[in-house]
């Protein structure tokens, strides 16, 4: 269907899907590491490091490449780095198409 998982490039894309998530789940992006830190979106857009969500302190862990949208009850909606195999739910978006 041309789908992917979720690519967030301005804190307007973050706050509505902040609006629509349910706060007792995570979610996977379409934001992974290759390796040392060097983060690609899964489109291949460039990974801009001044428009990211990070928790405070994330990501944290080299052996995490994947990142999920989590909600924490006292700060709100941010980034987390998690290991790829981890069950959670996934957000796609997919390309508008006029007929």
């Amino acid at each position: 269907m041309g789908a992917h998982l979720l690519v967030i490039h301005s804190q307007e894309e973050q706050d509505f899907i902040n609006g629509i998530l349910d706060t007792r789940w995570g979610y996977f992006t379409g934001l992974s590491d290759q390796g040392q830190n060097q983060w690609q979106w899964i489109d291949q857009t460039p990974y801009n490091e001044s428009v990211t969500f990070w928790h405070e302190d994330e990501p944290n862990n080299d052996y995490e490449k994947c990142v999920e949208i989590n909600h924490h009850k006292d700060i709100g909606w941010g980034w987390n780095d998690i290991v790829c195999t981890s069950k959670h739910k996934s957000i796609c978006q997919v390309k508008k198409i006029y007929l």
